[in-house]
This record gives structure tokens, sequence and C-alpha cells, in this order.
């Protein structure tokens, strides 16, 4: 009888004689090629937990590092940035939102990765067998983990992008238009953006939208100011 012949899952062979058996080379031997994939393979299947808690440990690590330098760039910049936008609804409540979003993203991914890599005990057992299953266990936690962290990283870029654009592009205190304050000889105070001077008349544009027009030959005082409500 060929033991290359197709059996039957009932098929039973333990009454057969062994030399009534008769075995042929598989007609695709094994390369040494073949021997060594399966020994990584065989390697790999034991070592998965350690390789997966030192990637896990190699992405905390340049987590905080990229961390660090976005902290270090929003404490030196962020705080001068943050004061030239000129409304703080919506923009500089925006910008707040989206920098703590993104901290807190950043924080996440740094606890994530520092549990995959420094995993949790395995229980200790007597039997080989239950051995593997409480590692293998532990190593599908573990990459579960590990790619929890990378998500949440990838997730703070459109929330760090965002920021970057609304200090970027959001109305500055720059845009505006110069204001002046001016008071007559009568001791009447006016403020507003200086729109033109025309036939003898200063005309102010006040922030209320009214429009002043105060005779050169009266004005007292003229001073720039940078915001009505704060008159120097």
């Amino acid at each position: 009888m060929s033991a290359s012949q197709e059996k039957s899952p009932d098929l039973d062979l333990s009454d057969v004689p062994v030399d009534e058996l008769e075995f042929l080379p598989s007609p695709n031997p094994a390369t040494p090629e073949d021997v060594r994939w399966a020994r990584l393979a065989d390697e790999a299947r034991f070592n998965g937990l350690p390789d997966i808690q030192r990637s896990a440990e190699r992405w905390g690590a340049t987590i905080l590092a990229v961390t660090g330098l976005l902290t270090t760039l929003t404490v030196v910049r962020g705080a001068s940035d943050l004061s030239a936008l000129r409304d703080l609804w919506p923009w500089k409540v925006m910008v707040g939102v989206l920098a703590g979003i993104a901290l807190l993203l950043a924080v996440a991914s740094v606890v994530w990765a520092a549990m995959a890599a420094q995993g949790q005990p395995v229980n200790i057992v007597v039997s080989g067998p239950r051995y593997a299953e409480e590692t293998n266990r532990a190593t599908r936690v573990a990459s579960k983990r590990l790619r929890r962290s990378r998500r949440l990283a990838l997730a703070i870029v459109p929330f760090y992008m965002g920021t970057l654009g609304i200090m970027a592009y959001a109305p500055q205190k720059s845009d505006q238009s110069p204001k002046v304050s001016v008071t007559d000889s009568e001791g009447r105070s006016f403020c507003g953006a200086s729109a033109k001077q025309e036939n003898g008349m200063l005309v102010i544009l006040g922030d209320d939208g009214n429009i002043a027009r105060i005779p050169v030959t009266t004005i007292s005082k003229l001073a720039p100011v940078p915001d009505c409500n704060k008159k120097k």
C-alpha cells in the first residue's frame, strides 16, 4: 500500500504491517531555502512577544521625541502666534481646542506604546502547552496595543495641522486698520479708523459704524491707539 495514496479521514493503518507500506519521495522536495524559512518561522513563533515589545519600546521613544519637539515649538512660538490672532472667538478658542486634542492623543499614544512594551506578567505554569497558550495570548495583546498606539499617533497630524493653519490664515491683529484717537478744542474725544481728510475735515470711521467729521483747525490732540477700547 502506498503512503502517498489519498486516504479518507476514516482510514486506519494501525493494523497494517510496516513492511507492507511503501513510501515514495515527495514530488516537490524541500530546498535548503525552504528549510531555512521553516526554521525562521519556528523561531519567530517563540520570539514573537519579545520582538513586539522591542518594537513598541522603540516606537514609544520615537513618539516621545516627536511630542517633545512639538511641545517645544508650541511653547516657544505658540504664545506669540496666538496673541497675534485678532479674535478670541472662534480662532483662539479653536486653536486651544485643537492643540488640546492633539496633546491628549499624543499622551494616549505614548501610554499604549508603553503598555505594549511592558506587557503583562505571563502566568507561570508547569505545562508546556499551557505556557505556550499564555505567551501567544500576550503576543496578541501586545500587538493590538502597538497598532492602537500607531493609529493614535497618526490621528495627531490633522489636529496639529489644523492648529498651524488657523494661526497662519486666521484674521490677525495686524490686518486691522490703524486707529486714531482725536480730541478737539472743546474736549470731545473721537476714536476710529482715519479714513481721509477732505475740505478741511478729518473723517473718522468709528467701530460702531458712525462717521465723525472733525474740523482740522479744532483738533487739539491726535494720537494712534491699538484699540479704541484701550485708548492711551
